[in-house]
């Protein structure tokens, strides 16, 4: 034990939608593998496997943050290649679960307008920020 603060994991809607979808069609060995990933990812946030991958325009993380993308070979061919897109803010080590989505979906991500969309609301469910107001 290293005494360090362990992970948690949030799936978003867009998450928990997508996922559904890829689990009805790659079944229960994709299920699994996806809980094992999803597990690692609690003690080595950027595992070999993973990149740090663009944001979309006009998109800024604040301080802590991080985008990255995983890559899992779940079978063969297209269908076969999953990509799991998450954010890691190490600050409140929390790690929220954006999209997951094979090669025959998207060639290379989602598209732009949704992807910024989705991260979006994301970061917006994130308790405000604690401030102090001046009185002046």
């Amino acid at each position: 034990m290293t005494g360090l603060t362990p992970f948690s994991i949030e799936e978003s809607d867009n998450f928990k939608r997508s996922f559904k979808k890829l689990a009805k069609t790659l079944g229960s060995n994709f299920v699994e593998l996806v809980a094992e990933v999803l597990e690692g990812l609690i003690d080595d946030q950027y595992p070999i496997n993973s990149r740090h991958e663009p944001l979309p325009a006009k998109i800024q993380l604040r301080e802590g943050w991080r985008f990255h993308k995983l890559e899992l070979r779940v079978g063969k061919g297209a269908s076969g290649q999953v990509r799991l897109m998450y954010l890691v803010n190490t600050t409140d080590c929390v790690i929220k679960l954006v999209w997951i989505y094979n090669h025959e979906q998207f060639a290379k991500r989602p598209v732009e307008k949704d992807l910024k969309s989705v991260i979006k609301e994301i970061l917006d469910y994130q308790p405000p920020e604690f401030f102090i107001e001046s009185e002046e």
